[in-house]
């Protein structure tokens, strides 16, 4: 055995492969859910999901938007930006809004707020917020 200085302990190899096999947790505490043969994020845009198909809306899940192109600065390559909103909702073949399921107010960063005036001001499409309402067991739908 390796006597340490004093103060120092030594670090089992049993404890180092229980901290790297536990699993990280989510930022926000979702749970993804497979449904449909989709990938949801949170069972609360699952469930979004499943009443946009009781009403027999025309929508597509995660569909990506290019918000502006990738470029060159000075010798610098820059990447696209891009938005993936929860559901793009179409009538007739043609984009009429978009929703993005929130958990609460946590969710909505600063960064998902900027692509969202981003992808109205570009595509002249409104964005719906929904977030989940536990007392009223609804939906609570805002335009952004």
């Amino acid at each position: 055995m390796v006597k340490y200085p004093t103060g120092v302990k030594a670090i089992t190899v049993k404890a180092k492969v229980a901290q790297s096999s536990k699993q990280k947790q989510k930022k926000y505490h979702n749970r993804p859910v497979e449904y449909d043969g989709h990938r949801f994020d949170s069972q609360v845009e699952c469930g979004y999901y499943k009443q946009l198909k009781i009403l027999k809306l025309d929508c597509r899940v995660h569909e990506k938007f290019e918000l502006q192109p990738k470029f060159e600065c000075g010798g610098v390559h820059h990447q696209s930006m891009t938005y993936k909103p929860d559901f793009s909702i179409y009538e007739q073949g043609k984009l009429v809004s978009v929703v993005d399921v929130k958990g609460g107010k946590a969710t909505q960063t600063i960064a998902s707020t900027m692509r969202m005036k981003m992808f109205m001001y570009r595509y002249k499409v409104p964005v719906v917020i929904a977030t989940w309402n536990k007392e009223t067991q609804t939906f609570e739908e805002k335009i952004k």
